[in-house]
C-alpha cells in the first residue's frame, strides 16, 4: 500500500511496553519522522513497571494511557476484579482475547488518532473498531502467528478464539506487518493480502572490541523475559553434560527459585560447567551484557506452528552483539542460518548440540572469526537503521 501520511499515531498493546520492543522501536521511528505518538498499554507484571517508566522517561515526547492491573494497590485491585468479572461472564470474543478491551477501546476512541496500530492480537479489535469510529486508518504488527501460538489443533479453544479474531479483523486492516518471512507467508496466503516483513532487529550497537576467548571456559548465554519450561533449556543443559567441556552458562530473565533449582539439578557436577542466573535488565543494557559471552543459544522447541516459524529477537540480538549462534532446528531459524550461514550452526538434539560446542571449543580461532563476522553483519545489514525503512507508514 502507499505510505500513509498521518499526524497522530496511536499504538496499542494489551501488555507492557517493556515486553514489546517492536512497539517501542516503531514508536521511536515514527516520532523521529515527525508524527505525534500516543501509546495505550496495560501493566500486570510488577517488576516490569519500572522498565516501562524507564522507556517513557527516555521518550518524553510521547503521550500515553496506562492501566495498572498488578493488584498491588486499591485502584489496581478494583480494576483487576472488575475486568475478571467481565471476562468471566462476557461472550464477547474481544473481551475474551483482552480483559481490558473496554478500557483500551474507550481510550483509543477518545484519543482520535489518524492511524491506530495494534501490537499483539488482543489489541487488534481495538485498532480496527477505533479506526472505524474515528474514520481513521488501522494497521497490525503480527509478531507471532497468533492462531497457533498455543496449539495446532483447530478444535483447541485458544486456536478457535484467535482464529475468529483474525478472520473478523484482518480483512479490515489498511496494512499488516509480520516479524518473520514465514509468518508473512502464512498470513499473506490466508488472507490474500500483502504483508510486510519487519525483522526484530535493534539499533546498531556502539562499536566495541570482540572478546577473543583463547583458552578460557566457553562463555554461553541465553536470555528471555522469563526463564521457564518449554524453552529448550533442558536440551541445552543435556548437551553441555554430554560435551563435558569447561564452560559457564549464563541465563538472564525472571525465574522462580523452584525452576532455578530444577535446572541446577539437571547440570551434572562432572560436566565442568558453572550455571549463573541474572535478573532482567533494561533493553539497552542487554547488548553490553551479551557482548561478554562467546555463544548465544536460540533454543526454541517448535512445540507449535508459531514457535517453529517465529524468528525471536534472541538470534538477532546475538548477531548484533557479536556472538556465535547455536540454534535449534525450527523452520524460521533454519531458514535464517541458511540465508546467513556465517552466523552459527543448527542442532536437532542434545547430541548435535554437544558436538557443536566441542567444535567451537577446540577451534577458538573459528569461534573468534564467527563472532567478528556476526558483529559486522549486525552493523552493516541486520539492524534497525536499515529495517525501519520498511515500515509502511514511512
Amino acid at each position: 500500500m502507499a505510505a500513509i501520511q498521518t499526524k497522530t499515531v496511536c499504538l496499542i498493546t494489551p501488555g507492557h511496553i517493556a515486553s514489546n520492543p517492536r512497539l517501542v522501536k516503531e514508536a521511536m521511528a515514527l516520532f523521529r519522522a515527525g508524527y505525534k505518538v500516543h501509546i495505550i498499554f496495560t501493566q500486570y507484571v510488577p517488576y516490569l513497571i519500572d522498565h516501562d517508566r524507564h522507556i517513557l522517561s527516555q521518550n518524553p515526547g510521547w503521550t500515553y494511557d496506562s492501566l495498572n492491573w498488578t493488584g498491588y494497590n486499591l485502584p489496581s485491585k478494583t480494576s483487576r476484579l472488575l475486568s475478571k468479572l467481565v471476562h468471566a461472564f462476557s461472550s464477547n470474543i474481544n473481551i475474551k482475547i483482552n480483559r481490558n478491551y473496554l478500557w483500551q477501546l474507550k481510550k483509543a476512541i477518545n484519543h482520535k488518532a489518524d492511524l491506530y496500530i495494534a501490537h499483539n492480537l488482543g489489541a487488534l479489535p481495538i485498532a480496527v473498531i477505533a479506526a472505524k469510529e474515528t474514520k481513521a486508518k488501522c494497521g497490525f504488527d503480527a509478531e507471532d502467528f497468533h492462531r497457533n501460538e498455543v496449539s495446532d489443533n483447530v478444535n483447541d479453544p485458544d486456536v478457535r478464539l484467535k482464529t475468529a479474531i483474525e478472520e473478523k479483523c484482518i480483512p479490515q486492516l489498511d496494512y499488516m506487518t509480520a516479524s518473520s518471512p514465514q509468518i508473512t507467508d502464512r498470513y499473506s496466503a490466508l488472507f490474500n493480502r500483502k504483508v510486510i516483513t519487519i525483522l526484530n532487529v535493534f539499533p546498531k550497537t556502539v562499536s566495541y572490541k570482540i572478546i577473543n576467548n583463547i583458552a578460557g571456559p566457553l562463555q554461553l548465554f541465553w536470555f528471555s523475559q522469563t526463564i521457564g519450561s518449554n524453552r529448550g533449556l533442558e536440551i541445552i543443559i543435556e548437551g553441555i553434560n554430554i560435551s563435558n567441556i569447561e564452560s559457564d552458562l549464563h541465563l538472564l530473565g525472571f525465574s522462580s527459585d523452584e525452576y532455578k533449582s530444577h535446572l541446577t539439578t539437571l547440570l551434572k557436577q562432572e560436566s565442568n560447567c558453572t550455571l549463573h542466573f541474572h535478573n532482567p535488565v533494561y533493553s539497552e543494557e542487554l547488548f553490553n551484557i551479551a557482548g561478554q559471552f562467546d555463544i548465544g543459544f536460540a533454543s526454541e522447541t517448535g512445540f507449535c506452528l508459531n514457535n517453529s516459524i517465529a524468528l525471536s529477537n534472541k538470534i538477532l540480538t546475538y548477531v548484533q552483539s557479536g556472538l556465535a549462534v547455536i540454534a535449534s532446528n525450527t523452520t524460521a531459524q533454519a531458514a535464517f542460518v541458511n540465508q546467513y550461514p556465517q552466523v552459527g550452526r543448527i542442532y536437532n538434539n542434545a547430541e548435535e548440540l554437544a558436538d557443536i560446542l566441542s567444535i567451537y571449543n577446540s577451534d577458538r580461532e573459528m569461534l573468534y572469526q564467527t563472532k567478528q563476522a556476526n558483529f559486522k553483519l549486525g552493523q552493516t545489514d541486520l539492524n534497525w537503521e536499515n529495517e525501519y525503512k520498511n515500515l509502511p507508514m514511512l
